[in-house]
């Protein structure tokens, strides 16, 4: 039995009466009290004065006896996870080995909405955690070739692919519809409603799919001559990504008490403090990289050690296969030329077909000269090695992650966030 340790404040039978004298008085907010404003007076609100979409949403929430409207109630947190590995070696010859390695990762979180729960059950306040159900499945393969070639040299070659599937559940709790409120919903049974202060929330933006490929082949040469071991290979990478999200799609609606001061009073106003709505959020992307790299480390006496080397990493951006993607052009934006395919978007932006976008679906150009230069020393200062002191340098290149571009593909006119 999970234990009812979170807590809300619903309307009370008073409240729904008009009445808010108990809810704003300091024994239900911390020995402070609070006057209605808004025009209202006494505490008092007429019920003609409450949204029909508020009164509705009543039926949704848990009864309350307490003065205060405060209700507790628990939520269901459990979940399985599955975990398979297996490896395989190959001794082709005394000089050549293979192995292959794969692994599959299972994660099921069921929905946590139970018979006799509510609404609220989808919210942990103590967390501030979304724990909607979730169903995952990642794999990941490796395969391998080291081969030495005498004493001096060795080749390794590397090939790997790892494929995630995240599918984020949500039960069917009610929309704006079910409750009389006209705003679109994009998304049966879903909606985000946060009531601020001694509120509620109803967090179930509705469900949520997210799913990456990505594949990789490296090679590693490792030579030995002399005083030097010479480092040298590249690795060359490639990965698509879905997003598919309803974050938005039944609107999010907060209830702030800007109005009245209590954000259950602004809630049975229909006084909505921010709303935040959209379409599904959808970003289908691809992306390439390549990195290639030189290396030395340099014996240069017993008691002194050099590195040095280059790592080249042009950045080539994201495609945006959909063709949800923009640049702006400042020249443009000075002589107000507006684009040919999205005729009312403010002039200097610029889409795919206009004139003057880089990258294609990619909206950049390509950074072809990323250079990473590397270098560091060691010194045995004494030459028995109590005492050393190394020091190093090296700059570096950083890649966005694969959301990047998700904002801009959802806003106008490629989505309706707002």
């Amino acid at each position: 039995m999970t234990p009812a340790h979170n807590s809300g404040w619903g309307p009370t039978a008073q409240m729904l009466a008009g009445h808010f004298t108990t809810f704003a008085s300091p024994a239900c907010n911390g020995g402070r009290q609070i006057n209605l404003g808004g025009g209202f007076v006494n505490n008092r609100i007429d019920p003609p004065h409450f949204t029909r979409a508020a009164v509705n949403m009543d039926k949704y929430l848990p009864p309350t006896t307490d003065p205060c409207g405060q209700v507790t109630y628990s939520f269901r947190d459990d979940g399985t996870e599955h975990q398979y590995l297996g490896r395989a070696d190959y001794q082709r010859t005394s000089d050549d080995t293979i192995f292959g390695r794969y692994m599959a990762t299972k994660y099921d979180k069921p929905i946590p909405l139970r018979e006799g729960d509510s609404a609220l059950s989808l919210y942990d306040a103590a967390g501030n955690r979304n724990i909607l159900g979730m169903d995952a499945l990642t794999h990941s393969l490796v395969v391998g070739d080291t081969r030495v070639f005498g004493s001096n040299t060795v080749n390794s070659l590397r090939f790997s692919y790892n494929r995630s599937g995240v599918f984020r559940l949500a039960p069917a709790t009610f929309d704006p519809y079910d409750i009389g409120s006209d705003v679109y919903s994009y998304q049966p049974d879903a909606g985000v409603f946060i009531v601020s202060g001694n509120g509620f929330q109803v967090n179930n933006p509705g469900p949520s799919r997210f799913t990456t490929d990505a594949s990789q082949i490296s090679n590693d040469l490792t030579l030995v001559r002399g005083d030097h071991q010479l480092a040298l290979g590249g690795n060359l990478a490639y990965w698509k990504f879905s997003f598919q999200s309803h974050a938005r799609s039944g609107g999010n609606r907060n209830f702030t008490g800007q109005l009245t001061g209590l954000g259950l009073a602004d809630l049975m106003l229909g006084r909505v403090g921010r709303l935040e709505h959209g379409g599904p959020a959808l970003l289908p992307m691809n992306q390439w990289y390549v990195g290639l790299y030189a290396q030395d480390t340099w014996r240069v006496s017993p008691r002194f050690t050099l590195n040095g080397g280059l790592r080249w990493e042009p950045y080539f951006g994201q495609s945006v296969t959909s063709g949800a993607v923009y640049n702006f052009n400042r020249e443009n934006f000075r002589n107000n030329v507006r684009s040919q395919q999205y005729v009312n978007a403010p002039a200097g932006f610029i889409y795919p077909g206009d004139a003057g976008l880089p990258g294609g679906l990619r909206g950049i150009n390509t950074e072809w000269w990323n250079l990473s230069p590397r270098v560091g020393f060691g010194w045995d200062v004494g030459g028995d090695g109590r005492t050393a002191v190394r020091a190093s340098y090296g700059l570096t290149y950083d890649f966005p992650n694969a959301e990047y571009q998700l904002i801009n593909s959802n806003s106008p006119p490629f989505g309706n966030r707002t």
